[in-house]
């Protein structure tokens, strides 16, 4: 036999050790999320503690410890704490593959199997995380970014949509997220081994695999966006997803309860009953209930990993969880000069006027144009989150610059726009910051960067 494959030998570190533990006839005593067992049978109190959610293990009373299921049955069956090498390591590696059921692959293409091992289930702990500090987050983000690319299509629609040079795209950190979930869990690994624990950064999950739990990146691909903080720290980041989500709406007196991605059952909303079942390829139905239909969803998303075990995600932390982050938009030379001296950002421009927006890629393209700060939501109901940080930069005024059909349309948008107006001045002025309006026809455009672009100004109103 020629040598045994990458794959073959990353599903055995995968093995999780809470069953291997149990395989190798181990006395297993669960303590919240550690088991604990015993080093030498006839220990009074154990020694050593296996956490299965991390993928690690220790021996407290002496040096050994390790975090996969090679060291551990290394340490078991020779009371080693060394890594086996050479001919040990795939000794080692074919014995867990005997044991736990796993086919050996070998690089020549041939391979052995063995008889399927039972999995015994236990019980998993399912957290759910608040998110990390942001120190922590952008130290991670950090990372994400050095290691991902910005691909040729997404460099396409910045320079020919967006109207964004590449070398401006450079500076800004956009980068793409790539939809290979092999390449995705190589990454997180690469980036875990640099960083250590992933919990709290919203993104990154753990998942149940068929030998165990692993860390990786999860949600759809596209171009990932990044908010800033009033510090340059990347707090989080907004997807525009390569392809937009295929939503099941309802509509009349008709409700649907999805099963699968494909099937749901039909409900009527008046009385609860089940009218009947349906997938996608029957789509779309007309009754004279209502219509069930296929529509387009959101063109954007957020780099978040909310739990959910019917998927498999056993450990993530949300995007929201306690507050969405916002964007802090500058002119491209002064975040050339933020990013490479740092420092506060008012030792790199002038803040006595800064804008509030919606949407980080407007707020980038339209700081170019103004040669102001902006300051960024995802969306208008969202205006809330820019009261503190507004607060910490103390500018003499606030130009509000929400989207022109935010501004025009009666319906709740528009309230939205008019109450955020009225509240921000309630907060702003007895702190000495005036409150501004920006304001232009939606006919003309609908954001700011699309005002701008088509050569037009807004019109400044001051809210008295």
């Amino acid at each position: 036999m020629g040598r045994i494959s990458a794959t073959t030998i990353q599903q055995v570190k995968e093995i999780d050790l809470v069953f291997l533990a149990d395989i190798l006839g181990d006395t297993l005593n669960r303590v919240g999320q550690t088991y604990f067992t015993y080093r030498n049978e006839g220990e009074r109190t154990p020694s050593v503690a296996i956490n299965p959610n991390k993928g690690i293990w220790k021996d407290f009373a002496g040096t050994a410890s390790g975090n996969d299921s090679i060291s551990y049955y290394h340490y078991r069956k020779n009371q080693s704490g060394t890594y086996p090498k050479g001919r040990d390591f795939l000794k080692t590696v074919e014995e867990l593959c005997e044991l736990c059921g796993i086919t050996i692959e070998y690089e020549d293409g041939n391979s052995r199997e063995f008889e399927a091992t039972q999995y015994k289930p236990r019980d998993i702990v399912v957290t759910a995380t608040e998110k990390a500090p942001s120190d922590r987050l952008h130290d991670v983000y950090s990372k994400v970014m050095k290691l991902l690319p910005l691909n040729t299509a997404h460099i396409t629609h910045l320079k020919e949509v967006r109207k964004i040079p590449l070398q401006y795209a450079r500076i800004r950190s956009y980068r793409s997220y790539t939809p290979d979930k092999k390449e995705r869990y190589n990454m997180t690994k690469n980036i875990k081994r640099s960083v250590g624990s992933l919990e709290g950064v919203p993104g990154f999950a753990e998942l149940k695999g068929k030998y165990g739990l692993y860390w990786t990146m999860v949600g759809k691909s596209g171009m990932l966006i990044p908010f800033r903080n009033i510090f340059n720290q990347i707090e989080g980041f907004q997807i525009m997803y390569d392809e937009r989500p295929k939503l099941i709406k309802a509509d009349g007196d008709l409700h649907i309860q999805m099963k699968d991605y494909d099937s749901f059952n039909i409900v009527q909303k008046s009385t609860g009953e089940i009218l009947g079942e349906s997938n996608r390829n029957e789509l779309p139905i007309h009754t004279n209930l209502g219509s069930i239909s296929v529509e387009l969803g959101p063109k954007y998303g957020w780099f978040s990993s909310p739990i959910n075990p019917e998927k498999g995600v056993l450990n993530g932390a949300e995007i929201g969880r306690p507050l969405l982050p916002y964007h802090t938009a500058v002119p491209i030379q002064a975040l050339l000069n933020w990013t490479v001296h740092k420092g506060d950002i008012h030792e790199h421009m002038n803040v006595d006027e800064i804008w509030w927006g919606e949407g980080p890629l407007k707020g980038d393209i339209s700081a170019d144009f103004t040669s102001k700060l902006h300051l960024q939501v995802a969306g208008v109901a969202q205006w809330r989150l820019l009261l503190e940080p507004t607060k910490q930069l103390k500018p003499k005024r606030v130009v509000f610059a929400f989207d022109a059909d935010a501004q025009d349309k009666e319906d709740s948008v528009g309230l939205n726009v008019l109450n955020a107006v009225k509240e921000a001045k309630q907060e702003l002025q007895p702190l000495g910051i005036d409150v501004a309006i920006a304001m232009w026809p939606s006919s003309v455009a609908k954001g700011l960067d699309d005002l701008f672009h088509a050569g037009y100004k807004p019109k400044i109103i001051d809210i008295p």
